[in-house]
């Protein structure tokens, strides 16, 4: 077993950030190639319910929301109650890509930070509940 007393929960976090973010953005950028490829998916709302649970145990409750909205979004594609659009995959990376800026914060900074993104975390997680929308093709 290895040896983690030297880290704060909020460096394991930050820690599980990177690794599942990593996962992410290659998974739904092979999401995005293979849309009918359901089995991609799995391993994405793996991450997304990783990244929630570390949020919850450090009480950082917009990466919590926001991973919530993902990992719920993945599990309606993956149930065939919403298809793969363009335009799901660009929501799915913009959280993302808000999970790693949150987890960039310093510790004593998340509050203050958390209020003034508010509103791009709570549009964020509005457009993950909502029916997606078709993005035009280039």
């Amino acid at each position: 077993m290895s040896d983690l007393g030297g880290f704060s929960m909020y460096e394991l976090f930050r820690a599980e950030v990177d690794t599942h973010c990593a996962a992410l953005s290659d998974g739904l950028l092979k999401l995005e190639s293979a849309p009918d490829d359901i089995g991609i998916i799995v391993p994405l709302m793996r991450a997304a319910h990783s990244i929630k649970g570390a949020a919850r145990i450090v009480g950082i409750d917009a990466a919590v929301a926001v991973a919530h909205h993902m990992e719920d979004a993945l599990v309606r594609i993956q149930k065939g109650q919403e298809r793969t659009t363009r335009g799901r995959i660009d929501q799915l990376l913009e959280g993302t890509d808000l999970l790693q800026r949150i987890s960039q914060q310093k510790e004593s900074d998340l509050p203050e930070w958390s209020t003034q993104n508010a509103s791009e975390i709570n549009t964020l997680t509005i457009a993950l509940s909502a029916a997606p929308t078709a993005t035009p093709e280039p």
